[in-house]
């Protein structure tokens, strides 16, 4: 149940979070309220209306019918201080903030009471009110954060749990080695009526890294295009019935091989608690890009291919998540720019490629960078960890002034140890 605490600087009723992580399910709620209470018969779906948030206590209008009571909520570290004005002095909760209580999980879910944690989103959305929105509804006061804020450092788990440290000693350069790409091919040998086509598959979510998969395309008359495209050639075994160039032997060995790899891998790469235990994996599939791309580049029929499921690669693809697209061997230069933005700072990483910027880049495929449908390789496993977790956090970092030192510390000393960040107000 919860318990009754008479502090002389707080009074109210402490409800404890789920696992100490500030989420609160209907089901922990009830396990700390007496039965007569959770079963709130006369206060059924109340209606809450937002009064104020001073000093990390959020103080709402709790009513149902003709009556109304004050709902008072803050969090102090592991657990939920809550009072009502009812007057209430029982061994738990009384029913009004239950009912209360339970509306908010209700309809603004589990987490939201992370929302109210000191330094949380609640005061950092009052002191730059310009920089949020404010949602009011029955259900009382939520906090959005507005899309050009991104990831704000200090709230984004995914950037302030990040091992930064883990990401930046990963392998700066492949160690050099003997590559067993073929010589170009003196005669291109293309059925009359159909073709070979090569799908760059990008899986969603970075469930796998990307991964090259033939299948087969019927052709226009003028063998200039690809009309209709037919089965994922998946098992890459089935070549008897092809009339196939050195080229694409060799890519359909390679991209079985790579498939083998890239099946068994993470497509999450920044997750530094496990990045050392597939590094060599991760060394691998690298390579294997690195001798695929230049006899790729030689294939007149290139194009990516989203994939939801790895069930579809029974079939055949779907015309309308197909783009064309080329492969570059040139290996881009990642470096960063703090951008001050009066009450906030905004780290963005830039793409440079022979000393050229490269603007608006797509960092959605693991290990690439996208530019204008043209794919770069990156150049190291350091590199892709580190442009994962920037796609990641939205392509861009916010950081409120309050939070630079912390941030300072964290994560752009250890970055300018190995990237270029440049400073613009």
């Amino acid at each position: 149940m919860a318990n009754r605490t008479h502090s002389t600087t707080t009074k109210g009723f402490i409800v404890r979070f789920q696992e100490d992580n500030f989420r609160l399910s209907i089901e922990t709620l009830k396990k700390q309220t007496d039965a007569a209470a959770a079963a709130h018969e006369n206060w059924r779906s109340p209606c809450l209306r937002f009064l104020s948030f001073r000093k990390g206590q959020l103080t709402l209008m709790n009513s149902c019918g003709t009556r109304s009571f004050k709902l008072v909520i803050q969090v102090l570290k592991e657990h939920l201080l809550v009072n009502c004005s009812c007057g209430h002095n029982g061994p738990s909760l009384c029913q009004h903030a239950f009912a209360g209580l339970y509306k908010i999980i209700w309809h603004l879910g589990e987490e939201y009471f992370e929302k109210l944690q000191p330094s949380g989103l609640m005061e950092m959305a009052f002191a730059h009110k310009r920089y949020f929105d404010r949602q009011e509804s029955a259900a009382g006061l939520d906090i959005i954060v507005r899309p050009e804020l991104s990831s704000i450092f200090w709230l984004a788990p995914k950037v302030e749990d990040l091992n930064i440290g883990a990401l930046l000693k990963l392998p700066s350069a492949l160690v050099k080695r003997e590559m067993t790409i073929p010589p170009p091919a003196n005669k291109d040998l293309v059925n009359t009526s159909h073709g070979l086509v090569y799908l760059f598959v990008i899986a969603a979510h970075n469930r796998l890294l990307p991964a090259l998969i033939p299948c087969m395309g019927t052709l226009n008359k003028q063998q200039s295009a690809v009309k209709s495209f037919r089965q994922f050639l998946v098992s890459l075994q089935k070549e008897s019935h092809q009339l196939l160039t050195n080229d694409q032997k060799f890519l359909n060995r390679a991209g079985y091989q790579l498939w083998k790899l890239v099946e068994a891998q993470p497509g999450h790469i920044v997750n530094g608690f496990s990045i050392k235990s597939f590094s060599k994996k991760l060394t691998a599939i690298f390579y294997a890009w690195q001798e695929i791309i230049p006899v790729l580049q030689r294939q007149p029929f290139i194009y990516s291919y989203y994939l939801y499921s790895v069930k579809e690669l029974k079939g055949k693809p779907q015309r309308r998540r197909i783009k064309q697209i080329s492969f570059s061997i040139q290996s881009p230069e990642l470096r960063f720019v703090l951008k001050d933005r009066r009450h906030f700072y905004v780290l963005q990483m830039q793409v440079w490629v022979n000393n050229k910027l490269l603007p608006r880049c797509d960092t959605g495929a693991t290990l690439f960078i996208n530019h204008r449908q043209v794919f770069y390789l990156l150049g190291s496993l350091r590199d892709a960890a580190i442009a994962q977790w920037i796609h990641l956090s939205g392509e861009c970092i916010t950081i409120f002034k309050e939070h630079f030192a912390k941030f300072e510390k964290e994560i752009l000393m250890p970055l300018r140890q190995c990237y270029s960040v440049s400073v613009t107000n």
